[in-house]
């Protein structure tokens, strides 16, 4: 049974819907991935109402002046205790290697924090967020490969395990120690495969070749029974539902949140 796991949803946007969620899904915690100012407002405000179940990660407003990024994610992490960024980069229109992002990575791997891409070509019934069209050719997991290089203490993850760029997620998880990926989102990539796939088939892959510690349980429709239905091992089962989340967030048991931030 689900509750005899803990269970932190590692990738999760803040929204009215999630603590339901979360209850009928069996999720003890849940990383709110920001997209946009306003979406980080509110993964701070329901950050710091419940802060044992919520993990709240900063947005890099592309409109700003970046120069100034790296100070204001100084003070996020001090007033707000995010732990980590969410690049959402079909709609920032950079990539992972954009040199103006260095300084910010820099911040990052100087305080531990996370970084996670979203990778894959996505339709999500909508063409156009916070203003900008969703360009598919932003979404290749590739140019972390330079990053990762260049910041080799830097905690990264691929999100949707690269979506339909699979295979280069995998490799880019399996080079680089500090490379790691979501299941998030698995539900609509495995039926558009040719052939398809099913993502416990998907999971099984990545722990085979890039390990169960660098797989991190994330929903957007993927049920944690997802993992428990694997013929992985209880140990595995463990680390990608919860444990490998606790070690890359520097968390302690859930109901110690509140006091690490």
């Amino acid at each position: 049974m689900i509750d005899d796991y803990l269970v932190i949803n590692f990738h999760e946007h803040p929204g009215d819907a999630v603590p339901a969620r979360m209850k009928q899904m069996g999720h003890d915690v849940a990383v709110l991935l920001s997209v946009g100012n306003d979406g980080m407002a509110r993964s701070i405000r329901m950050a710091q109402a419940s802060p044992s179940q919520f993990v709240p990660f900063y947005w890099v407003d592309h409109r700003s002046n970046l120069a100034e990024e790296p100070q204001r994610l100084r003070r996020a992490v001090e007033e707000w205790g995010v732990r980590g960024i969410k690049f959402q980069p079909m709609d920032q229109h950079w990539t992972a290697d954009d040199r103006r992002l260095y300084p910010i990575y820099e911040v990052c791997q100087e305080l531990g924090l996370v970084c996670t891409w979203h990778t894959g070509i996505v339709n999500l019934g909508f063409k156009y967020e916070l203003g900008e069209p969703m360009l598919a050719r932003y979404t290749t997991p590739l140019p972390i490969d330079q990053v990762a290089f260049d910041f080799p203490h830097l905690r990264l993850c691929i999100a949707h395990m690269g979506g339909n760029y699979h295979y280069e997620a995998l490799i880019l998880a399996e080079k680089h120690d500090h490379v790691y990926l979501d299941t998030a989102f698995l539900p609509f990539f495995c039926p558009r495969f040719l052939p398809s796939i099913s993502p416990e088939q998907l999971i099984l892959r990545a722990v085979r070749y890039a390990g169960a510690h660098k797989v991190l349980y994330g929903c957007e429709g993927l049920w944690p029974q997802t993992i428990l239905q694997t013929d992985l091992d209880d140990a595995d089962k463990r680390l990608i539902l919860g444990g490998n989340a606790l070690r890359l967030l520097r968390l302690g048991a859930p109901e110690s949140l509140g006091a690490s931030h």
